[in-house]
C-alpha cells in the first residue's frame, strides 16, 4: 500500500515540475536572443560613425580631335640595282670558269673562257696569205715603176703600164680584205673571255667548264654590288602625291628604315591597277635580294573623336561598346556609363565617337572594376 502511494506522489511531482522546466528553457533562450541582438546593434552603431575607404581609379583627361593619322603598308620585292644575265657572243666549248655562285667581282674580272684552239690556226692561215699578197704586191709596184720607165723611153705600150698599176690596186684590195678577217678573228678571240661590266656578285652559274654554248646563251647571272633597290606597287592616288627624292620609311625584315624614291612608273599594272615605285634602300643593312619589305605610307583622316587607352573599352550587348565617365558631384567623382564607336585602333589605343564633353574624363583601364554611380577616388594618369 505504501509502495502505491510513492509512485502516485512521483507521478504528480513530474506533471508540476515539467511546465516549469518549459518556462525556464525558453526563458534562457530569450534573454539569449536578446543579449545577442544587443550586441549587433551596438556593432551596427559604431559602425554606422565610419566610412567605407573609397576606390582609386585611374582617370585620364580626353583631348578632341579633328581626325588621325593611319600607317598603310605596301608590300613590295628587294632587286638588284642591275642585273645580267651573261652569256658569249659566239657559240663555243667552255675551256674556264673562274667564278663561283656569290663571289664579287671587280669590273673588268675575267670570268670565263672558251676554246680558242680552232682560232688561232685560221689567224695564222690569214697571216700567211697576208704576207704572200704583201710580196705580190711588192713585186707589183717593182714592176709598175719598171714600166712607167720604159713608157717614158717609148719602149713599154700604155695598155701594159695600165694592166700593172691595176694589179697593185687588186693586190692591195686582197690584202684590206685579209686584213679584215685577221681583225675578224681578234674580235672573236677577244669575245672568248667573258668579263664583268660592272662590279657584281655572281648569282647563278648556268653552265660548267666543257659545256658547249651557243652565241648569247646565258652562262652566269650578275648582280650590281652597288646597293638594292625596292619595287612597290601603290595605289595610284597615292603614288600621285608622291615625288622623286622623297625619304619614306621602309619596313626590311622588322627594322623600320628610311629610303630614297628614285623613281615612278609612268603607267598602271594591268594586273593590279597599281602604280610601281622604285626606292634606294639604305646600305647599313643589307637587304637579301628577293626579299619582301613594307612601305610605310602615313594617311590623314578627318574625323571628329578622341583617343583612348584599348582597357578604357567596355563590351556592351549586341557588339556595343562603352566608356566608363567621371563627373564631379557634392558627394565625389562619381562614374556613369557613355557609349562610344569604335572609329580606328593602332593595338594599345582605340580612337572613339562618342557624346563626352569636351576635356570629360574617364576611367583609363579595367573600367569594370567599378560599377555606375559608384562614388571613386580619381588618380590622374
Amino acid at each position: 500500500m505504501a509502495a502505491h502511494e510513492s509512485s502516485r506522489f512521483r507521478k504528480a511531482l513530474r506533471r508540476a515540475m515539467t511546465p516549469l522546466v518549459t518556462i525556464l528553457v525558453f526563458g534562457i533562450a530569450g534573454a539569449t536572443g536578446l543579449a545577442g541582438y544587443a550586441m549587433i546593434a551596438r556593432q551596427g552603431g559604431e559602425s554606422d560613425g565610419q566610412q567605407a575607404p573609397l576606390t582609386p581609379v585611374g582617370v585620364m583627361r580626353v583631348a578632341p580631335s579633328d581626325g588621325y593619322t593611319i600607317t598603310r603598308r605596301f608590300t613590295g620585292q628587294v632587286e638588284a640595282a642591275t642585273r645580267a644575265d651573261l652569256g658569249f657572243e659566239f657559240g663555243g666549248r667552255i675551256t674556264e670558269l673562274l667564278v663561283g655562285e656569290g663571289d664579287l667581282v671587280t669590273e673588268g674580272s675575267i670570268l670565263a673562257r672558251l676554246d680558242i684552239s680552232a682560232l688561232l690556226p685560221e689567224r695564222a692561215a690569214l697571216e700567211a696569205e697576208l704576207a704572200a699578197l704583201q710580196a705580190d704586191a711588192e713585186l707589183a709596184r717593182l714592176t709598175l715603176a719598171r714600166n712607167d720607165s720604159l713608157t717614158e723611153r717609148g719602149f713599154r705600150s700604155v695598155a701594159a703600164q695600165d694592166e700593172a698599176r691595176l694589179r697593185l690596186v687588186r693586190l692591195e684590195a686582197g690584202m684590206a680584205a685579209l686584213r679584215a678577217r685577221i681583225a675578224g678573228v681578234d674580235v672573236r678571240l677577244e669575245k672568248s673571255v667573258l668579263r664583268a661590266p660592272f662590279a657584281a656578285r655572281i648569282g647563278q652559274r648556268l653552265a660548267d667548264p666543257g659545256q658547249t654554248v651557243a652565241g648569247g646563251q646565258p652562262v652566269l647571272v650578275l648582280f650590281d654590288a652597288a646597293p638594292p633597290k625596292a619595287r612597290v606597287g601603290l595605289p595610284a592616288q597615292i603614288a600621285a602625291r608622291l615625288r622623286v627624292g622623297d625619304r619614306l620609311q621602309v619596313d626590311i625584315g622588322g627594322t623600320v628604315q628610311v629610303a630614297q624614291l628614285i623613281q615612278i612608273r609612268p603607267d598602271l599594272d594591268p594586273g593590279t591597277r597599281s602604280r610601281s615605285v622604285i626606292l634606294g634602300l639604305p646600305g647599313e643593312k643589307a637587304a637579301v635580294l628577293g626579299d619582301t619589305v613594307a612601305l610605310l605610307v602615313a594617311q590623314q583622316v578627318a574625323e571628329p573623336g578622341f583617343w583612348a587607352p584599348l582597357g578604357a573599352l567596355r563590351e556592351g550587348a549586341r557588339g556595343s561598346w562603352s566608356v566608363m565617365a567621371v563627373e564631379t558631384t557634392a558627394d565625389g567623382d562619381r562614374t556613369l556609363p557613355a557609349a562610344v564607336e569604335v572609329i580606328h585602333t593602332d593595338g594599345a589605343r582605340v580612337y572613339l565617337r562618342g557624346l563626352l564633353p569636351a576635356g570629360g574624363r574617364i576611367v583609363a583601364e579595367a573600367p569594370a572594376r567599378v560599377t555606375p554611380g559608384q562614388i571613386i577616388l580619381a588618380q590622374a594618369e
